[in-house]
């Protein structure tokens, strides 16, 4: 009777555990991107962003999603002055790609900051897993993850470039929420780096 009781006790704070899991999201702060002048020119480019993370009931949240993307989007166009960027609403995420212009889908599968390994909980997934390799216990960790699809369907043709982007940025427990909000911004700048990257050498000619 003893080791049954142990075990639904154990349970019991097991599960309290999963769901006390606090994760932090704030904004993000203003990037000055660098802009690719006469890239893409004139070229008709659909953007379309999607947010899938998994968020805790006891997140704190001070920056909603709808905000995120939104400061993301405009981060993206302003990257791409030239390119005529056609900001398309969430919901047309799994729309099927138009003819004669490029497709970039967007899925945000993190971020967020968390105490510890708490911080894999808010991990969200759209076509496949993420590998995020060690998370430190001790510290504080931040996560930026995408999932990125581009469809170049110009001049007839259908080409698809799918890639992942993951950033994690550790530090110790210094600064309190000072420290989760600094690195959490490092790791969307990092991620954003690679993400500009991956689409400049997609669709160079």
């Amino acid at each position: 009777m003893r080791k049954i009781i142990y075990i639904l006790i154990l349970t019991f704070l097991i599960s309290e555990n999963s769901y006390s899991q606090k994760l932090y999201v704030w904004c993000q702060k203003e990037q000055i991107p660098t802009p690719r002048e006469n890239f893409l020119t004139e070229t008709e480019v659909d953007l379309v962003i999607f947010d899938s993370r998994i968020m805790t009931p006891k997140s704190r949240i001070k920056c909603e999603s709808k905000e995120i993307i939104e400061n993301l989007a405009k981060l993206i166009k302003l990257t791409y002055p030239s390119a005529k960027m056609n900001y398309l609403n969430s919901e047309l995420y799994f729309k099927k790609p138009e003819k004669n212009r490029i497709t970039i889908k967007l899925s945000i599968s993190a971020y967020h900051a968390a105490f510890g390994a708490n911080v894999k909980v808010g991990i969200g997934n759209v076509g496949g897993k993420f590998s995020w390799g060690i998370i430190p216990e001790g510290k504080w960790n931040a996560l930026t993850g995408y999932n990125l699809n581009i469809y170049d369907y110009r001049n007839e043709s259908e080409k698809k470039f799918t890639h992942k982007i993951g950033k994690l940025v550790s530090r110790p427990n210094t600064g309190g929420y000072w420290t989760a909000k600094n690195i959490l911004n490092s790791s969307y700048i990092q991620a954003n780096q690679e993400l500009f990257l991956l689409i400049d050498n997609s669709l160079m000619e």
